[in-house]
């Protein structure tokens, strides 16, 4: 009795059942790799992740139960997923809401336009407050909306050089908060940011360069900080911080990210 090759598919009859199967398997795959992908930027990302991936091993383990009929198990595993999906819900309910804010942010977002004339007036602005050790901390917004803390300080004035500069000055009344910039204008000042919980950056001085990081790691958005004690420029951008920028560094960085927003607003 000889074996062929195709005597082992399965009958033509059975083949929607594996199609369908594979396509959802493969929407399914597709979804996860999306979510973990939107985790990883969130402050608790990496928990996050690593407990999604344990629930899916649990889920596979619950599937290979069902298939060798092993009822008490595949029960005892449902039961565990169950409850474990509401145990996440509770614990994690402030990175959800971020997560959900991100996932907003994929969508198509109006009004673009940020210009690469803005590159400019940051520079020169930045480079003053050096000069004179101005603190200072201002914050891009890219893909992720920042919506909540814009509605808490909310302005709506035109980016320049001297608006930025007065904003920050020592003796004016928002100069303590974060200048959050939003299509190529001012939309916030005096914006009072989360503060990073990363152990590894315990150590800087002040809040400014703590909250730049915390926001950073909480959205995609990009903060550059004055330190108002040694003039030095710095720069967050999703969790990590870098000291030292010069105009040179800022022109490039600067031009990167407006360049970005305006190949996303074309698209």
């Amino acid at each position: 009795m000889s074996f062929l090759p195709w005597d082992w598919l399965p009958p033509l009859a059975d083949w929607p059942f594996f199609v369908r199967a594979g396509a959802e398997l493969a929407i399914l795959w597709g979804a996860v790799y999306a979510l973990l992908r939107a985790l990883e930027r969130t402050a608790a990302g990496g928990k996050i992740g690593g407990i999604s991936l344990l629930l899916l091993g649990v889920v596979g383990i619950w599937l290979l139960s069902r298939w060798l009929e092993l009822h008490a198990i595949a029960w005892l595993l449902q039961t565990l997923v169950g409850f474990s999906a509401i145990i996440l819900i509770v614990v994690f309910q402030p990175e959800l809401r971020r997560l959900l804010s991100r996932l907003g942010g994929l969508l198509p977002q109006g009004g673009g336009g940020h210009g690469m004339h803005l590159v400019g007036p940051l520079v020169e602005a930045l480079m003053f407050m050096a000069e004179r050790r101005i603190g200072a901390l201002i914050v891009i917004e890219r893909n992720d909306r920042l919506d909540a803390y814009i509605t808490t300080s909310p302005l709506d004035c035109e980016l320049t050089a001297k608006s930025l500069v007065s904003l920050f000055w020592k003796d004016a009344p928002l100069h303590d908060g974060a200048v959050i910039i939003r299509g190529g204008r001012i939309a916030a000042a005096g914006v009072i940011l989360p503060l990073t919980n990363n152990i590894a950056y315990k150590s800087l001085s002040g809040t400014r360069h703590r909250a730049g990081i915390g926001i950073s790691e909480d959205t995609d958005a990009l903060a550059i900080i004055v330190s108002e004690e040694t003039g030095q420029i710095s720069m967050a951008d999703r969790g990590q911080f870098t000291r030292g920028l010069t105009r040179q560094d800022l022109e490039l960085i600067f031009a990167r990210v407006f360049r970005a927003a305006e190949m996303g607003s074309r698209r």
